[in-house]
């Protein structure tokens, strides 16, 4: 079946070919040596190769690099916030351990995904995070574990977990 356009070749412009030939245009670059060069968080242990952050054991001529994820809890620059509210009282051990299981299993494979302090104001329990994907699994098993007895508001900065009144479910 013809439909009149040409076949198209497998490199057809300068940057695929140079792709094609392994070398990279200079605005895909790595930037700083952090891409390339192994370095170890000495506050948590963390270890970065080839730009990717893993739990590993640091060797002797390593360099020292804080991590973001510490650094983020150093400043208290939270990526993302959990804000719960609502009728929260009944079950708070229950959260607590939620929030524990999951942020264990993230830790496992992803170090800079960390839930940082608690911070409870008035009727309100603020649970910052280090990254977003933490946060998002958190509310996963909120959501999952009380399905209709919660009401999920997400925006950017923050997700807002109500816990609806018993008449409401």
């Amino acid at each position: 079946m013809a439909t009149g356009k040409p076949a198209m070749t497998m490199h057809e412009s300068r940057r695929d070919l140079g792709f094609a030939r392994g070398r990279r245009p200079e605005r895909f670059a790595p930037h700083g040596a952090a891409k390339t060069a192994a370095a170890a968080c000495p506050a948590c242990g963390a270890v970065v190769a080839h730009g990717r952050w893993t739990w590993g054991q640091p060797t002797a001529g390593m360099a020292q690099v804080v991590c973001p994820a510490c650094l983020r809890i150093r400043k208290r620059a939270a990526a993302h916030v959990l804000e719960l509210t609502g009728d929260l009282g009944r079950c708070w051990n229950e959260v607590r351990g939620i929030i524990a299981n999951v942020e264990r299993a993230e830790l496992e494979e992803h170090p800079l995904e960390r839930v940082m302090a608690f911070e409870v104001r008035d009727d309100r329990v603020f649970v910052p995070t280090t990254g977003l994907h933490v946060a998002r699994r958190i509310a996963a098993a909120i959501v999952r574990r009380w399905r209709h007895g919660v009401r999920l508001r997400f925006t950017d900065p923050c997700t807002r977990i109500e816990w609806l009144p018993a008449g409401r479910r």
